[in-house]
């Protein structure tokens, strides 16, 4: 399995997740002519539920130094009702919990 195909089952596990709970996801298209298709270049997809948005970020195992830059994205952008989550799916091998939540 490659590491795209990699992230792309893990994204597609975290917008279920979202889906299964009662959220309505917007995924957007990955890629075009133009590069990556990220909300905001840093966002897989969004979710809408009642009053709460969440732009969500998945990545595998590890933050990869996504933690510091969302983390100065929340100070910059400090929006009632919308949250910037960080999704990290872990290796079963290694962890008892399938995904941390940031």
């Amino acid at each position: 399995m490659t590491a795209r195909s990699k992230g792309d089952l893990h994204e597609r596990e975290a917008v279920e997740i979202y889906t299964h709970t009662g959220w309505t996801v917007f995924r957007p298209q990955k890629t075009s002519k133009y590069g990556t298709q990220d909300i905001f270049n840093m966002f897989d997809f969004c979710a809408v539920k009642d009053d709460y948005l969440h732009f969500v970020q998945v990545k595998t195992n590890s933050t990869r130094g996504f933690l510091k830059k969302l983390k100065a994205w929340r100070e910059a952008h400090p929006v009632p009702g919308v949250q910037w989550v960080l999704m990290v799916r872990l290796d079963a091998r290694r962890h008892k919990e399938k995904w941390k939540v940031y």
